[in-house]
C-alpha cells in the first residue's frame, strides 16, 4: 500500500500541493498587506496542474519499470496454493548453459 502511495499517489499531487504550498504563502502576505483574499483554488490553473500531476507519476513509473524487477533470463514462478496457503510468486536465476 505504501509503494503505491509512494509512486502513484504522491508524484500524481505533487504538483497541486506545492501550487497549495505557494498560494498559502501568497495568501497570507496579502492579508497582511490588507488585500482582498480568496480560496486557493478560484485561479487555480488546473489545466496545468493536472498534465503535470499525470506526467510526473508516469515518468516515476516508467523509471521504476527500467530500473526496477529482476534479470531478464531469470525464471518466474507464479503464486500457487500449497497445504492452504498462497505462496507468491518469484524468480529464481537461470541455470548457466551446459558447457560454460
Amino acid at each position: 500500500m505504501l509503494r503505491k502511495l509512494l509512486l502513484v499517489v504522491l508524484p500524481l499531487m505533487l504538483p497541486t500541493l506545492v501550487y497549495m504550498a505557494y498560494m498559502l504563502v501568497e495568501r497570507r502576505r496579502a492579508g497582511a498587506s490588507g488585500g482582498a483574499v480568496q480560496p486557493w483554488w478560484v485561479g487555480a490553473p488546473w489545466t496545468p496542474l493536472i498534465v503535470g500531476g499525470v506526467a510526473l507519476a508516469g515518468l516515476t513509473l516508467v523509471t521504476v519499470a527500467l530500473t526496477g524487477g529482476s534479470d531478464t533470463t531469470a525464471t518466474y514462478h507464479p503464486a500457487r496454493l500449497i497445504d492452504g496457503r498462497v505462496v507468491e510468486g518469484e524468480t529464481t536465476p537461470s541455470a548457466p548453459a551446459p558447457g560454460r
